[in-house]
């Protein structure tokens, strides 16, 4: 997020507050590079260099003041994605070695928190049992980041240039652009749903392992995505039913912990159908009728 924030007060012509906050987040986001001493914090040094190279140039083709904020993220994304493809393409480094690296950095990470527990559920009545789902639980989840850590990332950074975005509109003195939609609000083009359709097909297709991986991750940013719309299109419904402030988001939270798989299929569902049927656009046209 630090890189991209950067970038947006940059592009403009800064103020010396707004300059001093730019130069720092470049120092962070460089500290944060150059302490990648590892194959894995290589790459993810890498990929923040990418994803801030395809922000400029998403800002370039779709600037703030003519462009909505959603279409240029995913364009950013969309170019450093198809540069990060491209430098796999051309050097040693492969699909395999970072899965490698992503399995023995999380890896690393699930053994410490093992660790962690045994230590505190050490002489508990139950403890190693716990451990020993706790330890397969880990394993499965190391196991799947492995598998769909691309299309994560390509997620995760959606919503950092989001984030960056709402950072740049609340220390620029003059910022360009809308503000960051409200979650009612968000929507995306509808012509991502062929998205949708590839990834069904690398998924359904037999006898492809690298098709299937590819699928997955697919499903992971589409996915994620349609996720979002759809909880967006469930905030804007009940708004326009009444239903808002403190207690709604609370009672949302708690169904959403005990309930989550239902309630994840049913965003990605609403989502999804939003394509045909523009759910918050049919709740307006029955409230004023």
């Amino acid at each position: 997020m630090a890189a991209p924030l950067a970038l947006l007060l940059l592009l403009q012509r800064p103020a010396r507050g707004e300059a001093l906050v730019a130069a720092g987040m470049l120092a962070l986001a460089i500290w944060s590079i150059a302490g990648g001493r590892d194959g894995f914090g290589r790459f993810e040094g890498a990929w923040v260099c990418l994803l801030t190279g395809g922000l400029a140039v998403a800002l370039a083709l779709r600037p703030p003041s003519t462009s909505r904020l959603v279409g240029t993220a995913l364009l950013a994304v969309a170019i450093a994605a198809a540069a990060g493809g491209f430098v796999i393409a051309v050097t040693p480094f492969s699909w395999r070695e970072l899965r490698w690296l992503t399995e023995r950095h999380y890896g690393m990470q699930s053994r410490l928190v093992l660790e962690t527990m045994s230590n505190a559920l050490s002489g508990t009545q139950g403890g190693p049992d716990l451990l020993a789902t706790l330890e397969v639980t880990l394993n499965e989840m190391v196991a799947l980041v492995g598998v769909v850590l691309p299309g994560l990332v390509l997620l995760q950074s959606v919503a950092a240039l989001a984030a960056a975005w709402a950072l740049y509109r609340w220390i620029a003195r003059h910022p360009e652009g809308d503000p960051l939609p409200r979650l009612r609000d968000f929507r995306f083009s509808d012509h991502l749903i062929w998205g949708v359709v590839v990834t069904l097909i690398a998924l359904v297709v037999p006898g492809m392992a690298a098709l299937r991986d590819v699928g997955g991750n697919l499903a992971a940013f589409f996915g994620g995505l349609y996720v979002a719309r759809g909880l967006g299109i469930v905030a804007a419904l009940a708004a326009s039913a009444g239903m808002g402030g403190v207690f709604a988001g609370l009672l949302a939270s708690i169904v959403t912990v005990f309930l989550l798989p239902l309630v994840m299929f049913a965003a990605l569902a609403l989502g999804v159908t939003d394509t045909w049927v523009d759910w918050r656009k049919l709740a307006a046209k029955r409230a004023e009728s």
